[in-house]
């Protein structure tokens, strides 16, 4: 890895335009927070000696068709990137927010290569943008990589990201809400779906209500796409709306349309986060199993509730799993049911991991120990404080806390949790990899099961 960093250096040269030859002694999620006087140019300046990373102005540099033709236009535009010279499988990008791990990972995701980032003015990026590529509307049309690479269909789509709860007033849909800000906050697009149909709980919170919901899709003529809003907090919304209508109630045909649609507009998006309704509905479950990770919230008054929530979600895991390995051509089935435990409200940090530590131990004494073949293993994915004060402040103002209090002990633990989809290294358990599969997902939910 040294060698290489020394051989990009060497050929990025001592007088190559726009490009300064600080060697990096590593990568960091720092933040930077320069004074409102300084320029976009100044800004990057400090951001890369912050980070001790290259800066670069894409104006001046020279971009090599071959790092050009890595990235999509239409990502690059989106991401706020330009790649500038491959050099020994590492990729030199200029971003705008080369601080944020998720833009970075994701980059090493799209590209396949390491990412070498390093800071740039934001303007400059959105100017080189429609410079280069430009020149080459259909994105990748005339550019000409020495190497072609076998597209990720899989990474073109959401990681998703399901939350439940086995009854109401847990504190889900906060989490949910903050939860996606955090992600958005990363430079990662996500959408965040209120996939309870009858109560309408996350347009209440932000006070949203567009003129079409989830409900007129799947009882309507209406297009997925006619119901994404722009929040204004970063990310985009599916409103659910009021009623008698519920989750549980869809049918197959209503399924199948859901995951035909979907599958479209989540190739938009790095992260979709479903808010499912409270209780243990098969149709929750199946849209929590399918997800790629199943977030369970609880609290430390509701610990029953959570671990019964766990129990039978893990009941119909291994029913689901049974059924797709038998309908399934080559399906390998998934052993191990592991939900991401949140614990709510509880008095201090400490207290989660000793409530968390409970429900591993009862799990493993009341159903690990009659299993045979499968078993459930949850995650720890964190605890929040209790804060009642912040949380009532933003229910007033009708916004997600990390956006109106972002220090907060709450939107710290939450934005240190959002982390666990972004550096599979930041995982309490190393085995634990967020990789997307889709195809699950659209399996549980259209087989007749």
């Amino acid at each position: 890895m040294k060698e290489n960093v020394e051989q990009l250096q060497a050929q990025e040269g001592l007088e190559t335009p726009g490009v300064t030859n600080a060697v990096p002694k590593g990568f960091s999620n720092i933040a930077v927070f320069p004074s409102k006087g300084d320029s976009e140019m100044e800004q990057a300046k400090a951001t890369a000696k912050k980070l001790n990373i290259p800066f670069v102005d894409p104006l001046n540099a020279s971009i090599e068709p071959d790092a050009l033709a890595l990235l999509d236009r239409d990502v690059a535009k989106r991401r706020q990137v330009v790649p500038i010279r491959l050099v020994n499988d590492i990729l030199l990008v200029a971003m705008a927010s080369p601080e944020e791990c998720i833009a970075v990972k994701s980059l090493e995701l799209l590209t396949g290569y390491k990412i070498r980032p390093a800071a740039a003015p934001k303007s400059a990026i959105y100017a080189a943008l429609r410079e280069v590529y430009d020149k080459h509307p259909d994105s990748q049309e005339g550019l000409t990589p020495t190497e072609e690479k076998e597209p990720q269909k899989d990474e073109d789509e959401a990681f998703t990201i399901s939350v439940i709860s086995n009854k109401g007033g847990v504190g889900k849909t906060h989490f949910s809400i903050n939860l996606t800000c955090s992600l958005a906050k990363t430079g990662a697009k996500v959408l965040l779906i209120d996939a309870d149909l009858g109560s309408a709980d996350i347009s209440n919170k932000l006070s949203i209500f567009p003129e079409h919901h989830l409900l007129d899709f799947l009882e309507k003529d209406k297009e997925m796409e006619d119901l994404v809003v722009s929040t204004g907090f970063g990310f985009d919304l599916i409103c659910g709306t009021y009623g008698e209508f519920k989750l549980a109630n869809l049918y197959y045909a209503q399924k199948v349309k859901f995951i035909k649609h979907f599958q479209r507009i989540a190739k938009n998006y790095d992260f979709a986060v479903f808010d499912l309704g409270a209780g243990i509905a098969r149709t929750v479950l199946d849209f929590a199993l399918g997800a790629g990770c199943t977030v369970i919230v609880t609290t430390p008054q509701d610990l029953i509730s959570g671990y019964a929530c766990i129990k039978a979600s893990f009941s119909r895991f291994k029913e689901l799993e049974e059924k797709l390995e038998g309908r399934l051509s080559g399906y390998e089935p998934h052993l191990t049911f592991s939900p991401m435990m949140v614990i709510n409200q509880v008095k201090d940090l400490e207290q989660g991991i000793k409530l968390y530590d409970t429900i591993c131990k009862t799990a493993d004494e009341n159903v690990n120990a009659d299993e045979g073949r499968f078993s459930v293993r949850p995650e720890y994915l964190g605890a929040i404080p209790y804060d009642k004060e912040n949380i009532r402040m933003v229910e007033e103002k009708k916004k997600p806390l990390l956006f109106d209090a972002p220090y907060s002990k709450v939107s710290q633990c939450i934005k240190h949790m959002s982390k666990r989809f972004c550096d599979p290294d930041a995982s309490f358990d190393p085995r634990v990899k967020f990789k997307h599969s889709f195809k699950r997902f659209a399996a549980i939910l259209t087989q007749k099961m």
